[in-house]
């Protein structure tokens, strides 16, 4: 039945990586959520949401946190969002802060809190890797503690 083992110890119904797992309108559900598969949001959410892809319809809501990988959003959120790459449809309303790799939101959208861009993995290990390297070609001691040193990306030529 439910919750059982088969032989090779993978338990019935466990959803591989990638799946997908959906939130009916009717369904409300108390508590934190976090999976590696896609979600689909169109009931409500009371709690945190942690999955690798978000789709929220436009009649879902959550109230708490989310992060994910990839995140389109069309519905309620109350709570700040973090996603590597965040689409807010037009029907969205983000009430909180967002933190994205990149960015598109929709005329009509409505966002009432902070954006902040969070640099990619490569980017920030580039930075990280060449400000100990300007700061001893600049004469600091290899013995001194390292200091902080905020980039920014380069911009593409204007033409």
């Amino acid at each position: 039945m439910f919750g059982q083992s088969r032989k090779d110890g993978v338990r019935a119904g466990a959803r591989e990586k990638g799946g997908l797992s959906f939130i009916g309108p009717e369904a409300v559900v108390s508590g934190d959520l976090r999976t590696d598969a896609q979600l689909h949001v169109d009931g409500r959410v009371e709690g945190d949401v942690r999955c690798a892809g978000l789709i929220q319809g436009e009649k879902g809501a959550i109230a708490g946190n989310v992060v994910a990988d990839q995140a389109r959003l069309a519905g309620l959120v109350e709570g700040r969002v973090e996603a590597k790459t965040l689409i807010v449809e037009g029907s969205a309303r983000v009430l909180g802060d967002i933190a994205y790799e990149t960015l598109s939101i929709a005329p009509g959208a409505r966002v009432e809190g902070r954006l902040s861009r969070i640099a990619g993995a490569e980017e920030g290990a580039a930075l990280a890797a060449i400000a100990p390297a300007k700061a001893l070609a600049n004469g600091a001691d290899p013995k001194d503690p390292p200091l902080i040193a905020i980039a920014e990306a380069p911009r593409a030529a204007a033409g």
